[in-house]
């Protein structure tokens, strides 16, 4: 299993569980809360992860794109991971 089919199935049980858990409390008191703190602890830990994950060969940053925009190359962080590195090429 590839580093993309990794990211892949983590997001699909990151949303499962979203849907799980929005449909499970939403009614409590403090259901609304508990939702928005999911979100946002989640939202710190990929944050985390896409700063440390790194090609093994290059150690450039997997997660991390250009992108050529009015003739400037900005980098922007995509949500799945390549099959290949960015910058050498070379398979994740």
């Amino acid at each position: 299993m590839n580093a993309r089919s990794q990211h892949k199935v983590v997001l699909a049980s990151w949303l499962a569980c979203f849907f799980l858990l929005g449909f499970g409390v939403w009614s409590f008191q403090a259901g609304h809360l508990m939702i928005v703190v999911f979100l946002f602890l989640t939202i710190a830990l990929y944050t985390m992860y896409a700063f440390t994950a790194r090609c093994p060969q290059c150690r450039f940053p997997v997660l991390l794109r250009p992108l050529r925009a009015g003739g400037i190359e900005i980098f922007v962080w995509s949500l799945l991971a390549p099959n290949e590195c960015r910058k050498c090429g070379r398979p994740l």
